[in-house]
């Protein structure tokens, strides 16, 4: 446009409201390719430690849950826990179990995933991705048969299972959770899981990056027929060499 006043006549034909915007642009103006730095998403929020540290009461109703598309849950359990309580007593056992939590935290941390509760003797964890939980996995084992060596006895004997899909997350008793059919696929999958084993399904074992993380370990396909779900799903057990399954 020419220097001065302008008057500028618009007619809108498109049958509603719309914006009009005038700009001034310098003369050396040239289109440039907008890059953005990467985000914090809402999958990686809730799937990191300090978050669920500091804001655990945050409150999502059930009639608000965040809807979650892909998440990888993972739980543990103790074999023989109640034995063990009844051999070495409920203290020391005690005093054990707060032991392998820690190393349960630590290998969860580590691998960018997050300690959603703990249940008993169990531990449910949640990791943005397959690889990670995987892993995570596989350094829980070699954490829990360091301790066994420590302290000179394998008192302490963890199983685990890994399942990723969709959930749902929801504020429940004052502590942020997740449910659905992946919760409950992957609490029964590690009921599946003997003594030093890792049992995944096909979401996860099929996922990148997991291949190269099992490549050190026994893997065994399977199908198992998971209670309450009414049909065979195929499952993967896993054993690392250097783990001591009994």
């Amino acid at each position: 446009m020419r220097p001065g006043p302008v008057a500028i006549e618009i007619t809108n034909a498109a049958g509603r409201r719309g914006l009009i915007g005038v700009a001034e642009l310098p003369a050396d103006f040239a289109r440039c390719q907008l890059t953005y730095e990467p985000f914090l998403t809402a999958a990686r929020l809730l799937t990191t430690q300090t978050f669920r540290d500091l804001f655990r009461a945050e409150v999502i109703r059930a009639t608000e849950g965040i809807g979650v598309k892909d998440i990888t849950l993972l739980f543990t359990d103790l074999k023989g826990s109640t034995a063990f309580y009844q051999r070495i007593g409920d203290l020391n056992a005690l005093d054990l179990v707060q032991r392998h939590f820690e190393r349960l935290r630590d290998a969860t941390v580590r691998r960018g995933g997050t300690i959603i509760k703990t249940i008993g003797d169990a531990v449910m964890a949640a990791f943005q991705h397959p690889a990670d939980a995987v892993g995570a996995a596989l350094d829980m084992l070699a954490g829990v048969e360091a301790l066994n060596r420590d302290l000179g006895a394998r008192n302490l004997i963890l199983k685990i299972g890994v399942h990723q899909g969709a959930a749902i997350a929801v504020t429940l008793n004052d502590r942020l959770d997740y449910f659905g059919q992946t919760v409950n696929v992957a609490a029964r999958v590690q009921g599946l899981a003997d003594a030093g084993e890792v049992y995944l399904t096909r979401e996860v074992r099929d996922a990148p990056g997991v291949a190269a993380l099992l490549a050190p370990c026994a893997v065994e396909a399977t199908t198992a027929r998971l209670r309450g779900l009414g049909q065979e799903m195929e499952v993967f057990r896993v054993t690392p060499h250097s783990g001591g399954a009994a």
